[in-house]
C-alpha cells in the first residue's frame, strides 16, 4: 500500500528550488518582453512592415501607419497582450511556492486554474484581436479597401482545450488538497 503525504511547506529539493526559480523569473522576463514588444513594434516603420508582410493576415493588402494607427494599434495589442500577461504572472507566483517547497496547496490550485481561464480568454479573444488590428490598419485606406478579417486557428482550439485541462487539474488537486485536510483532522 502505498500512502501520498501532502505536507506542508518544506524546504524544497535542491532541482525544484532550481527549476521554480528559473520558471518564476523566465515569466516575469517575458511579461516584461511582451510589455516592451508591443511600443517597440508600433513604433518602428521597419519592424511594423515585416510582422504585417510576415504575421499579418493582411499580407500585400494595403495598409496605412500614422500616429492614430500605431495608437489605437498598440492599445488593441495591449488588450490582447492582458490575458497571456495575467497567465505568465499567475505561472510565475506559482514556481515562485513550488521553489519555496509549497507545492500541494489550495492557492496553488487557483492559481492553475486560473492560468487555464486565462488561456481560454486568451484564446476567445484572439480572433476579435486580429480583427480589430486589420479594421485599424486599413481604416484610413481608399474606399473600398478596408479589411476585415476574421478567423479561428488550430491554436485557438489547441488553447482552450490546453485551458480545459488546466482547470480541470486544478479541480482535481484541489480536491486532493481538501481530502488530505479532513483526513488529517481524524485521529
Amino acid at each position: 500500500m502505498s500512502v501520498i503525504a501532502f505536507p506542508y511547506p518544506v524546504p524544497a529539493e535542491p532541482r525544484l528550488r532550481r527549476i521554480g526559480r528559473i520558471v518564476a523569473v523566465g515569466a516575469l522576463l517575458c511579461v516584461a518582453g511582451a510589455v516592451l514588444a508591443v511600443p517597440l513594434l508600433w513604433s518602428s516603420d521597419e519592424v511594423l512592415r515585416h510582422w504585417i508582410a510576415s504575421q499579418s493576415p493582411l499580407g500585400a493588402r494595403p495598409f496605412t501607419l500614422n500616429l492614430d494607427t500605431r495608437l489605437v494599434g498598440a492599445l488593441i495589442s495591449l488588450v490582447g497582450l492582458a490575458p497571456v500577461i495575467y497567465a505568465l504572472l499567475q505561472l510565475s507566483m506559482l514556481f515562485s511556492r513550488f521553489a519555496r517547497g509549497e507545492v500541494f496547496a489550495t492557492d496553488n490550485a487557483w492559481r492553475i486554474r486560473r492560468m487555464g481561464l486565462a488561456l481560454i480568454v486568451n484564446a476567445l479573444i484572439s480572433p476579435l484581436v486580429q480583427m480589430l488590428t486589420t479594421v485599424n490598419l486599413t481604416r484610413a485606406n481608399q474606399p473600398g479597401q478596408i479589411v476585415v478579417m476574421f478567423g479561428i486557428e488550430q491554436s485557438h482550439v489547441l488553447s482552450v482545450l490546453s485551458g480545459l485541462a488546466l482547470i480541470a487539474f486544478a479541480t482535481v488537486m484541489a480536491d486532493a488538497v481538501r481530502l488530505w485536510h479532513e483526513n488529517s483532522e481524524i485521529i
